[in-house]
């Protein structure tokens, strides 16, 4: 399926807002509504912490991509984390998802991105032989751990 990439802006919020709640519900994300609008305002309006982008099949959103922003020594640069990817159900299977991240990868390391990373549930072979198709690698001797601060 051939798809592009649109930097979503401030004027997209209700068009990403609709994609992020049906990801959140399908993968049982609990987030207050207030909390997620914060979020997707705050990645729409600052570019320092990231960008949303919008999965396009023609002119139809089809699913987006979250990407935020770090700095790595190890990778000695700027990183970016890719905190979700979403695809609508009936554009599944037909290389969306796959041709969306050459489309991210391309964008970023244009913007001088050095890494990109994602976190991808073990147990989920087909989307880690997607990312693995695609040249990410898993790093065994680490794993992701998280604290929340609120």
């Amino acid at each position: 399926m051939a798809v592009h990439l649109g930097r979503a802006e401030p004027h997209h919020l209700s068009t990403v807002l609709e994609l992020v709640r049906a990801f959140h519900a399908e993968e049982a994300v609990a987030l207050a509504e207030e909390r997620r609008i914060t979020a997707v305002n705050a990645l729409l309006a600052n570019d320092h912490y990231g960008h949303i982008f919008l999965i396009y099949a023609g002119e139809d959103p089809i699913g987006y991509l979250a990407v935020c922003f770090g700095f790595s020594i190890e990778f000695a640069g700027r990183d970016a984390f890719i905190d979700e990817l979403y695809v609508i159900p009936k554009a599944r299977g037909l290389g969306a998802g796959r041709e969306a991240l050459v489309r991210l990868a391309e964008t970023m390391r244009d913007s001088g991105i050095v890494a990109l990373h994602l976190e991808v549930e073990k147990s989920n072979d087909r989307a880690r032989g997607l990312y693995h198709g695609l040249g990410f690698t898993p790093r065994d001797h680490y794993g992701l751990m998280s604290m929340s601060l609120l």
